[in-house]
């Protein structure tokens, strides 16, 4: 949240009858398995599917932006305050929700938005070990260029240049001074907007100005290493996951171009890439730079050409900017976890879609983009009306996807238990590391799927390593 008074949770139950919680307990009881749901706005997000289902859901909020992730490399601030906060929460639930009868042994925490990078990061974060039974990630990675890079210094001081026209002289010192007496919505005024489109184009990677870094001088840190690093020397957690993502992640993004689609004809004369990956950046319109970005054209789109018609390629284009990076962790994360690892692909198009009818409402595709899985999990409380109008088949996907995920929840695997709508015949198959990546695709039919994200995820793979190789060549 875009405070610092915000962490709070609220304990969902399901009715116990004649169970009172502040009453000694004389008989056993069942326990009931825990969801933790992480995300900046998750108060807006109601426990009902789930609570139907007997699982107790827990909503917790932490710290976001600035005050959730500045990092000036010290003791002032170490950073990834905002994940230390979603443990903290992890924590407080494993130690006390045996008074609202819950398994301490069966929590799974959740993360979307701004928390889905936290929670990914968990798969390979020493702070993480043993905490929880399962972990959800809905369209996050730790692996994203984004994250764990040393922007971090460079938005610190982009702020602080926004906040030294006042003062004569500067040094540290009064850095800390400055930061400690700024009002919240002075620091959330400056924060914003960092970097412009032109470091982004030099960067070659988008950036975040606040989120998950590195920690030099914790003494206990949220992460100490690149997560890559981790991957690479086979330290990771052996825990359960669930991870997905919508079929047109950043379709949102594009809310100009689709209502404007001559808008695209120029990018023949500017097409500025950005790489889903780390690594070395090349300056604009170097020999380097034109030839990734003619391989990247050529990918993309019919002859290299981005036309009028191009919207959609241009949509998966983006879009795969970010689901490269998910799809690469959990394929890691499967030839090293003994723990399976389940992979969904969200493309179901219906009334409950948030992110595409607030950005993109009157394009007339099937499909999904980010956040649009959300309210088909949880009732999401600006749609609460919609829910009793919503056509049967919509009622049917919300019963099917929340048993699946409900049954993660209470036996780290989604298709164990036997359901009301018939899922005892739906088997959703773990990744596995010596095959296609196969993920269950939740659309008008839920069935397993071989993702046709691949075949663009090797295109990707294929582009890194010629990059490396010619970097080590140099």
């Amino acid at each position: 949240m875009d405070t610092e008074d915000c962490l709070y949770l609220t304990i969902f139950m399901p009715i116990v009858i004649g169970i009172n919680i502040f009453m000694p307990i004389t008989r056993p009881i069942q326990q009931y398995p825990v969801l933790i749901w992480f995300h900046e706005h998750s108060s807006f997000h109601g426990s009902d599917f789930f609570i139907d289902e007997e699982v107790i859901v827990v909503r917790a909020g932490y710290r976001t932006r600035i005050f959730g992730f500045l990092n000036t490399d010290d003791d002032f601030a170490e950073g990834n305050m905002g994940a230390k906060d979603i443990i903290t929460a992890i924590k407080w639930v494993k130690n006390n929700i045996k008074l609202f009868n819950g398994d301490p042994e069966r929590i799974t925490a959740a993360g979307s938005g701004t928390a889905a990078t936290t929670v990914a990061s968990m798969l390979v974060s020493p702070m993480a070990k043993s905490l929880c039974s399962g972990f959800i990630v809905l369209s996050g990675s730790a692996l994203s260029p984004s994250n764990y890079n040393k922007e971090h210094l460079k938005a610190t001081n982009k702020v602080l240049n926004k906040l030294q026209s006042q003062y004569k002289t500067f040094n540290r010192r009064s850095l800390y001074e400055i930061l400690s007496n700024c009002t919240t919505d002075k620091l959330l005024s400056v924060s914003r907007g960092l970097f412009d489109s032109t470091e982004v184009r030099d960067n070659q990677r988008l950036i975040n100005s606040f989120s998950c870094s590195l920690e030099i001088t914790s003494k206990d840190p949220f992460m100490r290493q690149p997560p890559l690093e981790l991957y690479e020397t086979k330290c990771v957690n052996n825990i359960p996951v669930i991870m997905g993502y919508t079929n047109l992640e950043s379709l949102f993004r594009l809310k100009g171009i689709a209502h404007n689609r001559n808008l695209l004809s120029y990018l023949n004369y500017n097409f500025q890439y950005v790489l889903p990956f780390e690594g070395q950046t090349y300056e604009y319109e170097s020999k380097s730079y034109k030839n990734i970005q003619r391989q990247i054209m050529g990918f993309y789109f019919l002859n290299g050409t981005i036309t009028e018609r191009s919207l959609r390629r241009y949509a998966k284009y983006i879009s795969d900017i970010q689901t490269y990076s998910l799809l690469r962790q959990a394929v890691l994360q499967c030839g090293i976890s003994s723990s399976p690892v389940y992979l969904y692909r969200f493309a179901f198009k219906g009334s409950f879609n948030i992110g595409w009818r607030n950005s993109v409402p009157n394009l007339n595709w099937t499909g999904a983009t980010e956040n649009d899985e959300i309210c088909y999990l949880f009732r999401c409380k600006s749609l609460y009306s919609a829910y009793s109008d919503a056509q049967s088949n919509e009622k049917e996907f919300i019963g099917k996807i929340v048993e699946l995920f409900a049954n993660f929840v209470k036996n780290g695997n989604p298709s164990r238990d036997k359901g009301g709508y018939e899922l005892d015949n739906l088997k959703w198959d773990p990744l596995k590391s010596d095959t296609n990546i196969r993920a269950m695709n939740l659309a008008r039919e839920l069935k397993m799927v071989t993702v046709p994200e691949e075949k663009r995820m090797r295109f990707w793979d294929r582009l890194r390593k010629e990059i490396n190789v010619a970097n080590n060549s140099k």
